[in-house]
């Protein structure tokens, strides 16, 4: 996809980081290039609005990253890279940027303000289009997840069917059951590996740039990694990666097309947590039909909206008396 070793060797030119190179004709060719067009309208004829030339775009970024190291060009290279390769294209991205920070950071362009002490802000300003709500986090709810003659899966269908995002109006909604399907074929076993390596891509480039400039000025990469996090509900267990990352579960099993769903990522709701429970007890229905877990979580999910009294009758019905009598609580003996 790109050459990361030859995009972060040292420039030949001023060695590490080369010039700045934000005056010339190529550079200048560059901004333009990603611009794209906005709507326009003459009288009652409405031109629509023109996507940037991602292509162009891509190719002189890594032309450019070859002559001098510059953070303004590599975060363009990323979003050029998720536009033409699709979600696919998000982990070099991240790796690129990172990999610039890490070896690159005291030279790196554009340079830190010496007269201010160090201050990063046109760095963060360079960056800022991957905290965007219209940048590269549009762009990857856009991109493909998957994309064969047999399947066409967008990232934004996944959080359209975990009712993460509304539905466009008019689109196609692919639901969850056609979804788990996809990702137990081939294709979707290499996307569920992809989606984990992208979110440790993108967790160690977060923890990088907080390192370096802290979170308060760092660009804001958490809805980037809520969205990676979401793709990892749908991963069959192929992807053991993204259990990892995401920290909740993963499926005892490898590999199979079949596999069980792994469990990952931040929950946000009461709702999460019970389609998290629901999971598990799928999980040990199908697979270890004989263990008792599931009876003991249904009687959990019962609970959840219950109050305190109403889970001591369920759980303790001796003990009722003794809580009332010690909380002060009085029940109608219609209740019992």
């Amino acid at each position: 996809m790109i050459d990361l070793d030859q995009l972060l060797a040292e420039a030949s030119e001023s060695p590490p980081c080369g010039p700045d190179l934000e005056y010339e004709a190529p550079f200048l060719e560059l901004e333009q290039a990603s611009r794209g067009k906005p709507e326009q309208q003459y009288g009652d004829t409405v031109v629509p609005a023109e996507e940037p030339a991602w292509g162009q775009v891509r190719k002189l970024s890594e032309e450019l990253l070859g002559r001098s190291k510059d953070l303004r060009i590599a975060a363009l290279l990323v979003q050029a890279l998720v536009a033409t390769e699709g979600f696919a294209g998000l982990k070099p991205g991240c790796e690129l940027l990172l990999g610039l920070i890490e070896r690159h950071w005291d030279q790196l362009h554009p340079q830190l303000d010496p007269d201010d002490d160090n201050d990063p802000i046109m760095r963060m300003n360079a960056l800022a289009a991957l905290a965007d709500p219209d940048g590269l986090l549009r762009q990857l709810r856009e991109s493909h997840l998957i994309r064969s003659r047999q399947i066409q899966l967008l990232v934004r269908d996944v959080e359209v069917a975990l009712e993460k995002l509304p539905a466009k109006e008019g689109a196609e909604v692919v639901s969850l059951s056609q979804i788990t399907e996809m990702m137990a074929s081939d294709e979707g076993q290499a996307a569920g590996e992809l989606v984990g390596g992208t979110l440790e891509a993108l967790k160690a480039l977060a923890s990088a740039l907080n390192e370096k400039v802290g979170a308060d000025r760092a660009p804001d990469l958490r809805p980037l990694v809520t969205t990676v996090t979401h793709l990892t509900q749908v991963c069959s267990s192929g992807g053991d990666q993204a259990a990892a990352d995401g920290g909740e579960a993963e499926g005892a099993e490898s590999g199979g097309g079949g596999g069980p769903l792994a469990i990952t990522g931040d929950i946000r709701s009461r709702r999460d947590a019970i389609v998290m429970i629901d999971k598990v007890i799928d999980y040990f229905a199908r697979h270890e039909p004989s263990n008792p877990a599931p009876l003991l979580l249904e009687r959990a999910k019962r609970l959840i909206d219950m109050n305190f009294v109403d889970i001591i009758r369920d759980m303790v019905p001796d003990g009722l008396t003794q809580i009332e009598t010690i909380a002060g609580i009085k029940t109608d003996e219609e209740e019992y």
